[in-house]
């Protein structure tokens, strides 16, 4: 605090920045990648209270995007802490394009965004904008799904110090300050901020730690602005990527006590009875000769792996670290005219440490005979398995307004360089040991590199006529080069020992991506029409996991979307309609490689189709009713799965005409009541989801069932005046999260296969379940001062 008075007072100058210009510089930074109220695209919008309210709980991004239509999120400790992960529409991270203030932030080699690396960006950001299908041109990989634009918040021209601390359930704690020095000698401004969130986990194992920064410098003038950002990211936090696994014979676990051959005949009593804490990644089951082993109270006991050296196997973890850097320049240099140029560069570094018990030598390309000569099939290690990214590159819009028109171009160039690598850190056996790893050194047994050029150019157009009428064209053409060589983790077997598979992938395309459409925008009345196609290339695995099919092409969408909204005094309503048809869809078969690994393959035509809904009515000033549905159908035509028999020695192939698409629920509800009287705010949200397709054979066994929850928070903002010098605002709230204790899991995996000699046959397969269970009941406190 006394730093930044000395700053203020130095700098001894009122504000000379228009407001209204400055806010105009804002939305000039972004405006290449979102949409004007009149385009003819399924939006929403969130604006900066909803995310600082939503920024005290520690929750990531996904879960309040999964308020508004058709988003689903999903966390692996169960609160919405660390790992989680969305989908938009049914699709996948991979096929959703998130940028921050226009600058690509999609890994460019499996084209997703590792939420768990964006700990509080909620605090940091001033707008969030989420299109819901192909949606308008943006940068970086192909929006199949959807698209994400977060906007960092404007610098507040004001001195100010905020701090929030949070607690709750699971030991969880979020603590966060920023701060902004106000307007320096009337144009520079310094702000900062840094938040930490660390838990127990509801998962066992899932403890862990992550946090952000962010530090900026703006120069602020009214028609132009200079600004460099950092914003950096770290986690290490306790994975659970296994979910909590039954079997039809095998454990189940009830409210974190542990069970086998329990007699539950179906998935829905193992939902109403609890999905359990437990973590094969963490902990594993006691057994004996005579199988699994009770404590003293008839439970199931777990206990922790024992190292060589009479340790304990602290967990599996995971660890990243990611810092990136955006220098900015906006110039509007009339009222017709402005421009946004923006150098970015980002450093990531990450591993995650994992036990692999009673692993075969054989998967880190090992061939083990002990000093008798006895051939080692099996023994235990700990693998590190991590990457390198540098990603770095050029972002420029040149925008036109006037009366009837608004155009906009647009480049991106961007280059990204990483490498891949994979160490054994430990071997159990002995003998191995000192092989394998002579004085403790850690054993490399892969290595790759890859390169990735990503260059697109845009424009966008659009005419307004007649008063009322808008026309919109857009115009993208991308080029893509992707090169990968080096040692993959996988081995296959080559005479008496094995080799790695071997990368050497070099791939260029070329996209060109047209989209058009039509609005109506009079009044409260906004009508609108559109059709979009676009190409997205393969991600890494799409080549290195694609097994004996062919190689990998490029996906193909066509998008139409039809939409009617009205917002009259106190009510608003609206409709959006949509038809997404693919060509080349990646999917699983069900096939796996010699080595246990999932393979995907095109599959030549499949669409999503839906209707997604949303209303709103304010009957009294300080009661809010809103609600929202998304409901759809996604199928896959003349699909051919590859069941498994016998344990995986051998394929059936099963055709199916039409079948749902894995992970992509016919249903998602949203409900809220919200009450604001003066300083008091209570909102209570309850959600529905339909039941979730584990693969895509649109079986009711290898599925999620439908689920429905609900969250309350209430807060109260106090301005205390005079009566606390010095404090503007102190905010006091607390979130009531999963209020009925609902047993549910919100994503998950499934293995099956045909043993037909075994009572298993193809309508009653033998099949596993890997289950991602959300907390029951949990709450959190959260305070914030505002000076």
């Amino acid at each position: 605090m006394p730093v930044l008075a000395a700053l203020v007072c130095a700098a001894g100058a009122k504000a000379q920045v228009d407001t209204l210009a400055n806010q105009q510089l804002e939305e000039v930074v972004v405006a290449g990648v979102r949409v004007q109220k009149t385009a003819p695209y399924a939006v929403a919008n969130i604006k900066k209270n909803e995310l600082e309210t939503f920024s005290k709980g520690g929750r990531e991004l996904p879960f309040l995007f999964s308020q508004t239509p058709g988003v689903l999120a999903w966390g692996e400790n169960g609160l919405g802490t660390g790992t989680v992960a969305m989908r938009i529409r049914g699709a996948a991270g991979s096929r959703i394009n998130v940028t921050l203030d226009g600058v690509a932030l999609n890994s460019p080699e499996d084209q997703t965004v590792f939420w768990a690396n964006m700990n509080s960006y909620a605090s940091l950001l001033g707008s969030v904008q989420i299109q819901r299908g192909i949606g308008t041109s943006t940068n970086g990989d192909g929006a199949f799904g959807g698209s994400v634009s977060l906007a960092t918040g404007a610098p507040d021209t004001k001195p100010s110090v905020e701090l929030t601390g949070s607690y709750g359930s699971y030991s969880t704690y979020n603590v966060g300050a920023k701060f902004s020095t106000g307007l320096l000698f009337g144009h520079l401004v310094f702000d900062g901020a840094y938040h930490e969130t660390t838990t127990d986990g509801y998962i066992h194992g899932t403890g862990g730690r992550s946090g952000s920064y962010y530090g900026g410098l703006t120069w602020l003038d009214d028609r132009f602005r200079i600004s460099y950002k950092n914003i950096g990211n770290f986690e290490k936090t306790g994975q659970a990527w296994n979910g909590v696994v039954t079997g039809n014979d095998d454990l189940t676990l009830m409210d974190g006590t542990y069970g086998a051959k329990t007699g539950i005949s179906t998935y829905k009593d193992l939902y109403e009875r609890g999905l359990g804490k437990y973590n094969p990644l963490y902990e594993y089951l006691l057994t004996d000769e005579k199988g699994f082993v009770k404590d003293a109270d008839g439970n199931y006991t777990t206990a922790r792996y024992t190292m060589r050296d009479g340790s304990y196997w602290n967990k599996t973890t995971d660890n990243f670290y990611q810092n990136h850097n955006i220098l900015s320049f906006a110039f509007q240099p009339s009222a017709h005219w402005s421009h946004n140029i923006a150098l970015h560069y980002t450093y990531g570094f990450g591993y995650y440490s994992e036990l692999k018990q009673n692993a075969k030598f054989a998967k880190f390309g090992l061939t083990f005979y002990d000093k008798d000569g006895n051939f080692i099939k099996k023994s235990d290690f700990v693998r590190k398995k991590g990457l390198s990214q540098h990603t770095y590159g050029i972002v420029y819009n040149l925008n036109y307004k006037d009366e009837h028109w608004n155009v906009l171009g647009g480049l991106n160039l961007q280059q990204f360089r990483g490498g891949h690598f994979g160490y054994l850190t430990y071997i159990k056996n002995e003998e191995a040991e000192a092989k394998f790893r002579p004085g403790g050194a850690d054993y490399k047994y892969y290595d790759s590199d890859a390169r990735k050029f990503d260059y697109s150019g845009y424009i966008k157009a659009n005419y307004r006529f007649a008063a009322y009428w808008n026309i919109f064209a857009d115009l993208q053409y991308r080029h893509v080069e992707y090169k990968t060589d080096g040692l993959n983790d996988k081995f296959y077997k080559e005479g008496d020992g094995y080799r790695n598979q071997l990368l050497d992938i070099s791939e260029r395309y070329d996209f060109v991506n047209p989209k058009a459409g039509i609005s109506y925008y009079r009044g409260g009345h906004k009508a609108y029409a559109s059709i979009a196609y676009a190409n997205r290339e393969p991600e890494r695995n799409n080549f290195t996991d694609n097994g004996s099919y062919p190689a990998p092409t490029p996906e193909r969408m066509m998008d139409v979307e039809l939409g009617y909204q009205y917002n009259g005094r106190n009510w608003h309503a609206g409709v959006n309609l949509y038809y997404m048809y693919y060509n080349n869809q990646f999917v699983q078969t069900g096939a796996q490689s010699d080595i246990g690994e999932n393979l995907t393959t095109n599959i030549e035509s499949s669409y999503r189709m839906g209707a997604e809904l949303e209303a709103g009515w304010s009957p009294l000033s300080w009661l809010t009713l809103e609600g929202n549905a998304a409901l759809s159908r996604n199928i896959i035509k003349d699909f051919d799965e590859m069941a498994s028999e016998n344990w995986d020695d051998s394929y059936r192939q099963i055709h199916y005409s039409h079948s749902s698409l894995a992970f992509s629920p016919s249903a998602i509800l949203n409900g809220f009541l919200n009450l604001h009287y003066k300083g008091i705010e209570a909102v209570w949200h309850t959600n529905f989801v339909s039941r979730q397709y584990l693969d895509n054979t649109e079986n009711a066994t290898r599925s999620l069932p439908c689920y429905s929850q609900s969250n309350a928070s209430v807060s109260y903002t106090l301005h205390p005046g005079k009566r606390f010098v010095g404090l503007k605002e102190a905010v006091f709230g607390i979130s009531l999260n999963n209020v009925f204790n609902r047993r549910y899991a919100a994503s998950g995996w499934v293995y099956s296969t045909i043993l037909d000699s075994d009572g298993h046959p193809n309508d009653n397969r033998y099949t596993q379940i890997g289950f991602i269970p959300m907390a029951g009941f949990n709450m959190m406190g959260n305070i914030t001062l505002k000076f």
